[in-house]
């Protein structure tokens, strides 16, 4: 199985390269441009005319963390806010396919740039039940001992069956986080 670790120097589709630059885009707009600025992500997904998830839709994701979630018009993808301790914006979507990861690199290598002092993380990966989690990031540590970290996560069903049934899709997700200085890593 391919997995983020596999993405770089293999070809693509055209559809799935289009849809990870729409993603990307909407990633740097949102999840760069706007955040951590929580009032400018809602005007930001109010100017998409995104749905607002209900409280009851949010919690399937967020489970007891607090935040705000909503949905595209197109319903392609979404985008989470999640509120302190772990401040974060993430856009997420589902694929039948991986794209090539040039556009989300390309603009967050620029943003790293910008803010100085990223360095890679370790690959995090485990299992939970039949999904596989898979992330890639880099991370700084800021002046009053907080986190600022951005992720990549691939999240794909391993249960052999569920597969043979049809469910090979992946969930993909772009992350910007700001970890308060007091959450234990």
């Amino acid at each position: 199985m391919i997995g983020l670790l596999g993405l770089f120097g293999a070809a693509f589709s055209p559809a799935a390269d289009l849809q990870m630059e729409r993603m990307t885009a909407l990633y740097e707009d949102v999840c760069l441009k706007a955040f951590p600025n929580d009032k400018a992500v809602e005007a930001a997904m109010r100017s998409r005319k995104a749905r607002g998830l209900t409280p009851e839709e949010v919690r399937v994701t967020m489970r007891d963390d607090p935040g705000r979630g909503w949905e595209l018009q197109d319903k392609s993808a979404s985008v989470w806010l999640e509120f302190p301790p772990y401040h974060a914006c993430s856009v997420r979507w589902n694929a039948s396919e991986l794209g090539d990861l040039a556009p989300y690199r390309a603009v967050t290598r620029s943003y790293q740039e910008q803010q100085g002092g990223f360095v890679p993380m370790k690959t995090m990966e485990r299992d939970m039940g039949d999904i596989n989690v898979r992330a890639i990031g880099e991370r700084r540590r800021l002046a009053n001992g907080s986190w600022e970290t951005m992720y990549v996560f691939d999240q794909h069903i391993t249960d052999a069956k569920r597969r043979a049934a049809g469910e090979t899709g992946y969930v993909l997700r772009f992350v910007h986080q700001f970890r308060s200085a007091d959450v234990a890593e």
